[in-house]
């Protein structure tokens, strides 16, 4: 009978502790996501920010596969509250990238996405108050 008892207590005690770990939010220090377009030019952007904040950290927009003759172009990061910031990105290498870390937090929940002048595509992804 105690055996039974014991492993029923166990059995529950698992059962709870693997819901506490089911239920919590996943929580990532970094974000990133690019376009899919594998065969053109790929927009990506990237953050650094700590988990469980709508403060990006610094925000990296890169714009891979584009021709060899662009040295440099004019990138976009739009969050709905914040607005649109202008940065110029230069090549590194096989990209044009920018990098920029806001001072403060002038964002809100919401996607952060980045695009550059000269493509009609753009790469986001969420900020998330925790």
């Amino acid at each position: 009978m105690r055996s039974r008892v014991r492993a029923r207590i166990l059995t529950l005690a698992g059962a709870v502790a693997l819901a506490g770990l089911t239920a919590a939010p996943a929580a990532h220090a970094a974000a990133s996501g690019c376009t899919h377009n594998w065969s053109g030019p790929q927009i990506c952007i990237a953050t650094t920010g700590e988990s469980g904040s709508t403060y990006p950290g610094t925000i990296t927009a890169t714009w891979t596969n584009l021709p060899a003759s662009r040295s440099k172009a004019t990138a976009y990061i739009t969050n709905w509250y914040a607005g649109t910031h202008k940065m110029t990105a230069k090549r590194h290498g096989d990209e044009i990238k920018a990098s920029w870390t806001p001072q403060g937090n002038p964002f809100a929940d919401g996607k952060l996405c980045a695009r550059f002048k000269g493509s009609s595509v753009k790469a986001c992804v969420d900020l998330i108050n925790r």
